[in-house]
């Protein structure tokens, strides 16, 4: 028997996070792209404890690394959506899948952008 708990009932709060931890775990073992970030991420933390990078720099780097894996996660949803309703070739969806891969890549240039600004100085 399934208990049906309150809106914002200490469980439902706690399912809540676990649901988002098996997203975060799904993404990792089944998202290519999501690890290379991954490592991305970590590869700019051990530069920046190495080059002693500002609080500015992390606050920079952190906002920046941070949207590029939540862009790649919507990138994820949307193209998992269009594959589950629409099992054939379809150019609409071709197009919201590129244009949702293009999210994607305009973040990546961003944060491409920034590791320069904030790193270059330090390394040359």
């Amino acid at each position: 028997m399934q208990h049906t708990f309150k809106r914002n009932h200490p469980v439902r709060e706690i399912n809540s996070f676990k649901y988002a931890f098996e997203g975060l775990i799904n993404a990792i073992f089944t998202e290519p792209n999501f690890r290379i970030q991954l490592l991305i991420v970590a590869f700019s933390i051990v530069l920046g404890k190495i080059y002693k990078i500002t609080q500015m720099e992390w606050s920079i780097l952190v906002l920046s690394l941070g949207l590029l894996l939540v862009v790649e996660l919507i990138n994820t949803v949307i193209e998992e959506i269009m594959d589950q309703f629409m099992k054939e070739y379809n150019n609409g969806v071709k197009i919201i899948k590129d244009l949702s891969a293009a999210a994607v890549l305009v973040t990546a240039f961003t944060v491409l952008a920034n590791l320069i600004i904030v790193f270059f100085p330090k390394i040359f």
